[in-house]
């Protein structure tokens, strides 16, 4: 898809609304942010992994049984989800006092394509929350950086979609892979970090929860 003036105003709007939420305490902000607010979000939202998990799983079963396009289709799925709902939604509820405006900027957020405009709010937190820099985040067997290769799957997915571009097994296994290391190497090490597991079906817990409760 072009880039044309429309993207350009998100971009810029975007990165108004970064400038806006933390300019002068930008590190400080996130921070604070990351200690209290994401955590308690995350807890208040423990089922918000569960339909991306759920479309890697779907992608995983197509793949196994050779649909490799619906594979690729539904792993950039998962992509999207993991990024956006797992981890955009609670950055900017967290960020942005007025529940309102955060619908709305996150609503906004969900209908543009590519991860670049949110690239630098997902960046500042998964410094600040891992020591790491995601722009440094590959698969092991990949020298590209993970959120490229989730940027050129997703193109893929368009062209099938629009262009009916077929799509090769490897194709569709490299993929899944990328999805499953979104989770495993970018949204994982977050929860983490905030003391947070998830089970097979996305579903959050606090490391000290104790299923016996729920059977009481």
């Amino acid at each position: 898809m072009s880039y044309d003036p429309h993207d350009e105003a998100w971009d810029e709007a975007y990165e108004r609304l970064s400038e806006e939420l933390y300019p002068e305490h930008r590190e400080q902000a996130i921070v604070e942010f990351t200690d209290e607010r994401l955590r308690s979000y995350y807890l208040d939202h423990p089922e918000i992994l569960a339909p991306a998990k759920e479309s890697l799983k779907q992608a995983t079963s197509l793949l196994a049984s050779g649909h490799f396009s619906a594979a690729l289709v539904f792993a950039a799925t998962a992509n999207e989800l993991f990024l956006k709902e797992s981890l955009l939604r609670p950055i900017v509820f967290g960020l942005v006092h007025s529940p309102a405006i955060a619908q709305l900027v996150v609503e906004s957020a969900m209908t543009q394509t590519g991860f670049s405009r949110y690239a630098k709010l997902l960046a500042g937190l998964y410094r600040m929350l891992t020591f790491n820099e995601l722009a440094t985040v590959t698969r092991p067997s990949s020298t590209l950086n993970l959120l490229k290769e989730a940027s050129n799957i997703q193109q893929t997915r368009n062209q099938i979609l629009h262009q009916g571009t077929p799509v090769s097994e490897m194709q569709a296994g490299e993929a899944v892979d990328v999805s499953k290391h979104v989770f495993k190497l970018i949204l994982l090490p977050v929860l983490e970090e905030l003391s947070l597991t998830v089970d097979d079906a996305g579903k959050l817990r606090d490391y000290g929860y104790d299923p016996a409760r729920d059977s009481s």
